[in-house]
């Protein structure tokens, strides 16, 4: 009869978890024995759903609420939560030591981008909230000042009378399309200026990618869009 083989044990990475995760996890096993009434086991998850009569991971939605709570809770700074929300990753020390290099790197990208549109939204003559609201990070970082913003509007105001007169679906296309073109013509060309080669595509490419995904936001926050 041929040996067994030796079964083999699962790997575990130790860590050394920080104050402020450590009183994070330690809340949630409180929350756990209440619910339950008993300790977590291995399997078990960290944040479970509390509207289950056994323990299953809480949704995603449900989640990330816990977790942004407990980070406040532990007065960790704002932008961990930006990160978080992001990436989906708890950046506490300890944690973030077991993490692998690309994560690491996808989280501390997160951060920065979190300074720098924290920069720009105190840049001289900026919009507020009310006046220009996106959720784009490259044009929230981006110089965009209330002269910008009335450039915008004095071209809807001289399109207006156009539009009164009665303008088709086809012609308001071309229109959007004319504009689209010229947006990546000036991407193309001020990429070009840039030392690294083959810049110019990459802008203009961008450029089109930032009209579309701002156009599906502006739609979106119409108070009541058609279906």
């Amino acid at each position: 009869m041929p040996k067994s083989r030796p079964r083999k044990r699962d790997k575990w990475t130790k860590v050394k978890l920080d104050p402020p995760a450590v009183e994070i996890l330690k809340e949630q096993e409180k929350a756990f024995r209440r619910k339950f009434g008993r300790d977590p086991e291995p399997n078990d998850p960290i944040f479970f759903d509390p509207n289950a009569d056994e323990p299953k991971p809480m949704s995603l939605e449900g989640t990330e609420d816990e977790v942004l709570a407990a980070m406040n809770k532990m007065n960790l700074p704002p932008a961990f939560a930006y990160a978080y929300r992001k990436t989906g990753l708890i950046g506490v020390k300890g944690m973030m030591d077991a993490w692998p290099a690309d994560s690491r790197k996808e989280w501390n990208d997160a951060v920065k981008e979190y300074f720098l549109i924290e920069e720009a939204s105190k840049q001289p003559d900026r919009p507020t909230p009310d006046e220009w609201n996106t959720q784009i990070p490259e044009l929230l970082v981006s110089p965009f000042t209330r002269q910008d913003l009335a450039q915008v509007h004095e071209c809807l105001r001289a399109i207006a009378p156009i539009e009164a007169r009665g303008m088709t679906m086809i012609a308001r296309i071309e229109l959007a399309a004319t504009l689209l073109a010229h947006a990546r013509e000036l991407g193309y060309e001020g990429g070009l200026k840039e030392s690294e080669p083959g810049y110019g595509p990459v802008i203009s490419a961008l450029a089109e990618d930032l009209i579309v995904r701002r156009a599906r936001e502006l739609y979106a926050s119409l108070s009541s869009p058609p279906c």
